[in-house]
C-alpha cells in the first residue's frame, strides 16, 4: 500500500476507481483539467474508502505540454512537502489527455516513485476506443524509468569519456529504481570503474586498484550475458591499468618510497588536467614531477633524501656555500631546493645535473609560471600555452615518452 497517489484525472472514472480501490492511499493528489475535475466525485465513489486528504492541481490547457508539465510539477512539489520517502508514492498516469499523461511522466521520472497504468482487455470502437467498464486491467510494471534508463546510460558514457567520474557516481546514487537487466549490469561495473579512476586521479592508488579489479570482474560478468567486442577490448585495456597500478604500488612499497614510476604517474595526471582545461592543476603536477625526479636521482647518488642532508654529503666545491645558505644551525641538517639539488648532482657527476643546467633558462620559466599561479605563491592563472610548454620541457628533461590516458566507453 502507498501513502500517497498522484493521479492524472480524465473523463473515464472507472479505471481510476479500480486503481485507487486497489492501493487505498492515505492521500490523493489529482492532476486534472477544468473539464475532468468535474469527474472527481465519481472517481471517489469507492465503498469503504475515505482518504485522509484530497488535493488537486489544475492545468489551464490540457493540450499544452508546457502548461501540463507545470501543473504536474506542482503535484510533485505537494508530495515532496509531505516528508515521506519516494517509495511510498505511486503515480497513476492513466487518465487525462495524452499530453497530460506525458507531462506527468516527465515530471516524475526523476523520482523513485512507483508507477501504475490501467489498461483493459476489451475496448469500444472495435478495440480502438476506451476501456469498457468491468474490463480494466492493472499494469503496475509500467515504469517509465526502463525507457529513460537508456538516456541515462548515454549520459553516463558521455560523462565517463569526459572523466566526470564524480558526476557519474552521483547519478548512480540517485538511481534507486528497477533497471532493465542489461543496463543494471552495465551500471554495476561502470560504477566501480568510475570510483576507481576517481581515486586514481586523487592519487589514492590502492583504493583505485581495488575498485578497478571489481570493475573488471563486473565487466566479465556483463560479457557472459551480453557479448560485445568493444567491451571485450575494454576488459583487455583495464588489465593493463591494473598491471600498472600493481607495479606502481610494488615499486613504491605501497606508496612508502620514491620511484621513477611516480614521475610517469604525475605527468600523465597532468596531461589529463590539461585536457580538462585545468591548467593550474596541471602546472602544479608537472613541477612536482620535476622535483620528484631530482629527489629520486639525489637519493640514488648521494644516499639520503634532499631534505635531510648532512654537510659531509655535499661535494667539497659546494660545501661551504651550501652550509651558509641551507644549514639549520640547530640540527646541522640541510634542506635543498630544486636548483641546489641538481647542482649537487652535477658536481657528483650525474648526467641529470648537466641536463638540468643546459635547460636552465626554460626551467626558470617553469618556476616563474608556477610561482605566479594562485596554487603556488601568486594570483595569476596558468595559461594553456604555458601549461603545454611546461609539459613539453619537463617530459623531455625526465625522458618520459610513454603516455597513456584513461579508457573510453
Amino acid at each position: 500500500m502507498k501513502k500517497v497517489m498522484i493521479v492524472s484525472l480524465g473523463g473515464s472514472p472507472e479505471p481510476l476507481k479500480k486503481s485507487i480501490a486497489e492501493h487505498r492511499p492515505e492521500r490523493l493528489i489529482f492532476f486534472a483539467s477544468q473539464e475532468s475535475n468535474t469527474k472527481l466525485g465519481e472517481v471517489l465513489q469507492i465503498e469503504g474508502y475515505k482518504p485522509v486528504k484530497i488535493e488537486t492541481e489544475i492545468t489551464e490547457n490540457p493540450n499544452s505540454l508546457y502548461e501540463c508539465y507545470k501543473a504536474a510539477r506542482r503535484c510533485v512539489d505537494r508530495a515532496s512537502r509531505l516528508g515521506i520517502s519516494d517509495e511510498d508514492i505511486l503515480v497513476d498516469y492513466t487518465g487525462g489527455t495524452k499530453v497530460m499523461s506525458a507531462a506527468l511522466l516527465l515530471a516524475t521520472v526523476g523520482c523513485a516513485y512507483g508507477f501504475n497504468y490501467v489498461g483493459g482487455d476489451a475496448r469500444s470502437k472495435d478495440g480502438l476506443g476506451i476501456v469498457q467498464n468491468g474490463h480494466e486491467v492493472m499494469y503496475p510494471d509500467m515504469n517509465p524509468w526502463s525507457a529513460f534508463a537508456e538516456e541515462e546510460r548515454r549520459q553516463i558514457i558521455t560523462l565517463f569519456n569526459a572523466r566526470r567520474f564524480a558526476s557519474i557516481i552521483q547519478i548512480m546514487d540517485l538511481c534507486r529504481r528497477e533497471l532493465p537487466p542489461q543496463i543494471e549490469l552495465l551500471f554495476k561495473f561502470i560504477r566501480h570503474l568510475a570510483i576507481g579512476f576517481l581515486f586514481w586521479d586523487q592519487f589514492q592508488h590502492k583504493k583505485a586498484l581495488d575498485c578497478l579489479e571489481k570493475g573488471l570482474k563486473g565487466l566479465n560478468d556483463y560479457l557472459k550475458s551480453y557479448p560485445d567486442d568493444k567491451y571485450t577490448r575494454l576488459g583487455e585495456a583495464l588489465q593493463t591499468y591494473i598491471d600498472f597500478l600493481s607495479e606502481l604500488l610494488e615499486k613504491t612499497r605501497q606508496m612508502q618510497s620514491f620511484d621513477f614510476i611516480l614521475v610517469k604517474e604525475l605527468i600523465n595526471n597532468a596531461r589529463r588536467r590539461i585536457e580538462d582545461k585545468r591548467f593550474d592543476d596541471a602546472a602544479a603536477r608537472i613541477y612536482r614531477a620535476l622535483e620528484l625526479y631530482g629527489q629520486i636521482c639525489f637519493e640514488k647518488i648521494i644516499g639520503c633524501s634532499n631534505d635531510k642532508v648532512k654537510p659531509a654529503k655535499i661535494p667539497q666545491e659546494l660545501r661551504d656555500e651550501f652550509i651558509r645558505k641551507y644549514r639549520d644551525p640547530q640540527t646541522e641538517i640541510m634542506k635543498l631546493p630544486l636548483q641546489a639539488t641538481f647542482a649537487v648532482l652535477r658536481a657528483a657527476g650525474h648526467e641529470a645535473g648537466d641536463r638540468f643546467f643546459k635547460l636552465e633558462d626554460k626551467i626558470k620559466n617553469i618556476q616563474i609560471a608556477r610561482n605566479k599561479s594562485i596554487l603556488a605563491h601568486g594570483i595569476q592563472p596558468v595559461s594553456e600555452h604555458a601549461a603545454q610548454s611546461i609539459l613539453e620541457t619537463v617530459t623531455d628533461f625526465v625522458q618520459m615518452k610513454e603516455f597513456f590516458d584513461f579508457p573510453k566507453l
